[in-house]
């Protein structure tokens, strides 16, 4: 019965005008209750029923008191009746333009009179790792403002940001909603005024065109002191880009900086923790110092000169980066130096010149730094044009002895690897059908790998797709390599589209590596600070430009490498085989950026971290 007197209910009210009868009713029903009420507590007055419960109703409605007779109750009932039609209908009318006024306001189309904020264009999942960037480069200055500007619903977005970022406490986030591509939409995001302007590659607006943004913008701007930093998809126009008139416009293209990060853990794993030192702001960073107190010193003593920071290399005067430049450079005083720093309001202390000068003496500096090629066997589970991108960035740096076994599967794969015809690294490809795990499985019992690479097939599946694959991949791989007890002798390395799905990941150890589109973003970030950091990395991720590295103590010549080493002792070698010291390895813990008066206890571990 209850279900049935349910059901007709609400049918009933679901029409408009039934539920104003029902209120009607309940009022009706409703003054019949206060009659008793009012009777059970002897206050009801002598008249008949019909007048007292007449009497409740009009108070209940507030209802002009009107008279007894029954024509004068319809006239006065009447009147209530339009009274209550018209003076609804103006408060429905106010308070819908009232309502229409605060739904306008929430949807963002206000401009904005902030200054010196940060202005992100477009939206990706990199744009939170870029909050948590912001957030932590400011930590020691005054509340940073985020200005978020893209296609998505102004509430939408709001709704999206304080789930995935509830705590806005050393942070403030406002959005505006527009058109990315329109000049006028983004006039209203005060770009002018703005510390610099960020544009993603848009994840809402379909085929999204960076380049037509990036015009829009320029349109926008009229000081040129604003940089523009872009993260472009691919970098097929990235060069008519930058010859562009206007604010600079400094590119970071995802893949190269994936390729690069990963070709180098491929290498060495802590050579990628010391680049990921780098482009984020948690522990030692690359700053700009000016070169006082330095100027007609020669590179090579400037190294061991500075006491807490490390120097890698040289900005001049006309804006030229100079990593490992040439030992027996002049510094002049308009140069500033490219330095290894926990921070850019450190205090230089520098060391005399005639202490130095102890350690250069005699010192014959080679004129070309000689570079040990490392041999190692690499697992690669997936494939893609990154992958190949990513192999050609680490085959120069291989012994002919290395090897790569490829096993992916056909049907996802636009095209085979391809190892350099001039390189006689082995090679085999092995074809995984969809149900793959004994082949990979086989493969990792059978053999030895140095490294499993895992890649996504991100050339045929969605990035979402591909992503869930690589995870349910490396899941299974890490419970064989558990299983064979060969955990602490292969290293993992796993390339995701969607760096915030590492998070599912539940432990790291030491020997896996995670490269995604946060590098991107941390590097974003980096240049939204310090601009001119751009030309440092795109030395250090040009394919064909230089290189961190890694050399055992051992290849430096020495014979016994069981003693104690000053940092002094270490950057000499360093400048010895012409390379510029970064910091050191030992006991497979990285030091990036060591005090110089730091003494290291010497074993067959110790290597030599520099850029050369």
């Amino acid at each position: 019965m209850k279900t049935h007197i349910r059901y007709y209910f609400e049918n009933f009210i679901a029409r408009k005008s039934n539920f104003v009868y029902f209120l009607m009713i309940v009022s009706a029903v409703f003054a019949l209750l206060m009659i008793a009420v009012e009777m059970s507590l002897g206050l009801i007055e002598n008249d008949s029923f019909f007048n007292i419960w007449w009497n409740r109703l009009e108070r209940l409605l507030e209802i002009e008191e009107s008279g007894v007779e029954f024509k004068e109750r319809l006239v006065t009932l009447i009147y209530w009746i339009f009274s209550v039609t018209f003076s609804g209908t103006i408060i429905a009318f106010l308070a819908a333009k009232v309502s229409s006024f605060i739904e306008d306001l929430k949807k963002g189309h206000s401009h904005v009179i902030d200054t010196n904020h940060y202005i992100i264009v477009g939206w990706n999942s990199t744009i939170f790792k870029i909050f948590d960037e912001i957030e932590v480069a400011n930590q020691n200055q005054s509340k940073p403002t985020i200005l978020c500007f893209n296609g998505l619903d102004n509430l939408e977005m709001n709704n999206i940001i304080n789930t995935e970022r509830p705590n806005q406490k050393n942070i403030r986030i406002i959005t505006r909603s527009g058109d990315i591509y329109s000049i006028q939409d983004l006039a209203r995001t005060n770009m002018n005024n703005s510390k610099s302007v960020i544009i993603l590659d848009d994840t809402i607006q379909q085929s999204f065109n960076i380049e037509t943004t990036i015009l829009a913008v320029k349109q926008n701007l009229n000081n040129q002191n604003v940089p523009i930093i872009a993260q472009f998809n691919n970098g097929e126009n990235i060069d008519i880009i930058s010859k562009l008139k206007g604010n600079v416009v400094y590119s970071v293209l995802k893949d190269n900086i994936i390729s690069s990060v990963t070709a180098q853990s491929i290498r060495n794993k802590h050579i990628s923790s010391v680049v990921l030192d780098f482009i984020d702001y948690d522990g030692d960073e690359l700053y700009f110092f000016p070169s006082d107190g330095l100027a007609q010193k020669t590179f090579k003593q400037a190294m061991l000169m500075l006491q807490e920071v490390t120097l890698v290399g040289i900005r001049t005067a006309d804006g030229q980066v100079l990593l490992n430049p040439k030992k027996d450079y002049i510094i002049l005083k308009d140069d500033h130096l490219i330095v290894i720093a926990e921070d850019d309001n450190l205090e230089i202390k520098l060391k005399s010149v005639i202490e130095i000068d102890q350690f250069l003496d005699e010192i014959k500096i080679a004129e070309i730094s000689t570079n040990k090629k490392e041999t190692i066997s690499v697992l690669v589970l997936g494939w893609s044009q990154l992958g190949q991108q990513i192999i050609n960035s680490a085959i120069p740096f291989l012994s002919d002895d290395s090897s790569f076994c490829f096993a992916f599967r056909e049907a996802l794969v636009l095209q085979n690897p391809v190892i350099e015809k001039n390189s006689s690294i082995k090679s085999n490809i092995i074809l995984l059908k969809k149900d793959n795990n004994d082949t990979i499985r086989d493969l990792i019992s059978e053999n030895h790998f140095d490294i499993i690479l895992n890649l996504g097939y991100d050339d045929k599946l969605s990035n979402e797709v591909s992503d869930t694959n690589s995870l349910m991949q490396i899941f299974y791989v890490k419970t064989i390599l558990e299983e064979l007890e060969k955990s602490d002798s292969c290293r993992i390395i796993l390339q995701l589209n969607d760096g915030s799905k590492k998070d599912l990941i539940q432990e790291l150890n030491k020997n896996e590596v995670i490269v995604s589109d946060d590098l991107s973003s941390l590097i974003i970030t980096q240049l939204a600070d310090n601009p001119k950091l751009w030309y440092v990395f795109e030395k250090l991720f040009k394919e064909s430009g230089l290189k961190i590295s890694s050399k055992s103590i051992a290849d430096y010549g020495l014979k016994s490498y069981d003693k104690q080493f000053s940092i002094y002792e270490l950057i000499v070698l360093s400048i010895k085989d012409n390379q510029t010291f970064m910091g050191y390895i030992l006991n497979d813990e990285l030091h990036l950026n060591p005090l110089k008066s730091e003494i290291v206890q010497g074993n067959d571990s110790l290597s030599i971290v520099y850029i050369g």
